[in-house]
């Protein structure tokens, strides 16, 4: 009897970008016009999987965009993607690159942020969003209170193993996190606890850090400069991660994540959570795949793990809100 996986197909999906993830102005929209239905919509319809597409403000407040998702229907499920730059208040729409924190804010200002993003969404799909991820996975020890109060069941901002070390801003630590669904304590998102929001983590491992009992690696936090200096320093290219993500792993090292994944679960059920940004399935659109022929090799291997990962298991496709179902 084959292993059940729920396979979660999740995309990041702003406007256009350019080298450095730099915003290309005026903005335009030719990774999700022209890439989402040409490159990747018959890919999901020949393994009937049923993206979730995170959008970010200025998507969400493009007629064309907002159209096309429209015209998806129940074949998608919709959710939310905050670049702050994009929305008010503190907006500044002409940024160069969309690089601030939601963490960056005050608590108030990143909650009147989500809440306009939220009605937003609401007043262009006539319906709330249910899924949400942070620009850069920025989130503060407030933000799943804030989607709670604003009726999310899901984020899936957590990527396992990793830190996001900031020059300015406090940065966010996301080491000992659980790589499966879990419901998280209030103030602290990566230990289990009692919300009710779920937080589904992006799939990835780490060999070397699987070592160590997450009660450890709970209270390493690499976001203090001379930490991450130590563990630079001292462990050089062991810290790696390996994703579920086709921009940096082949389709081989994602279905070798996956089988290190099931595992390490030994439950009925895994949940691999696939992340990647709609800019990345368009040439000349994000910093990667800026040639034919890198979009062909970013394709193929998206496809490849597809096969595989069918062939191996009992597949089931779900929208990122559906694992809400599935928390430990």
């Amino acid at each position: 009897m084959k292993m059940k996986i729920h396979l979660i197909v999740s995309l990041d999906t702003e406007c256009d970008k350019g080298d450095g993830w730099n915003t290309i102005y005026p903005l335009s929209f030719s990774n999700i016009m022209e890439g989402i239905p040409n490159q990747l919509a018959p890919l999901w319809d020949h393994f009937e999987i049923r993206p979730t597409f995170l959008l970010s403000p200025e998507v969400i407040g493009n007629a064309d965009c907002a159209s096309l998702f429209r015209s998806f229907g129940r074949n998608v499920e919709l959710g939310t993607h905050l670049h702050a730059e994009f929305i008010e208040p503190c907006c500044n729409p002409n940024a160069l690159r969309t690089e601030a924190f939601q963490s960056d804010y005050p608590p108030d200002v990143e909650y009147a942020k989500l809440r306009n993003l939220t009605n937003m969404f609401r007043q262009t799909f006539g319906y709330s969003p249910r899924s949400f991820r942070a620009g850069r996975y920025g989130i503060s020890r407030h933000t799943l209170t804030f989607l709670e109060d604003l009726g999310y069941l899901v984020d899936s901002s957590v990527t396992p193993y990793m830190w996001w070390w900031r020059r300015r801003g406090e940065g966010v630590n996301f080491l000992g996190a659980s790589n499966q669904p879990y419901h998280p304590a209030p103030g602290d998102f990566r230990r289990p606890g009692s919300m009710k929001i779920t937080e589904v983590p992006i799939s990835m491992v780490n060999h070397f850090w699987d070592r160590f009992p997450r009660s450890i690696l709970l209270r390493i936090n690499p976001i203090q400069r001379i930490q991450t200096i130590l563990i630079n320093v001292l462990l050089k290219n062991r810290i790696r991660c390996r994703w579920v993500r086709p921009t940096f792993s082949t389709a081989e090292e994602m279905i070798s994540v996956t089988e290190h994944l099931v595992r390490q679960q030994r439950t009925e059920t895994v949940v691999i959570c696939m992340m990647f940004h709609s800019n990345e399935a368009s040439v000349g659109t994000s910093p990667y795949n800026r040639s034919a022929e890198e979009l062909g090799a970013f394709l193929g291997r998206l496809e490849q793990y597809c096969r595989r990962l069918f062939s191996i298991y009992d597949v089931k496709p779900i929208g990122l809100s559906e694992a809400a179902e599935l928390a430990q």
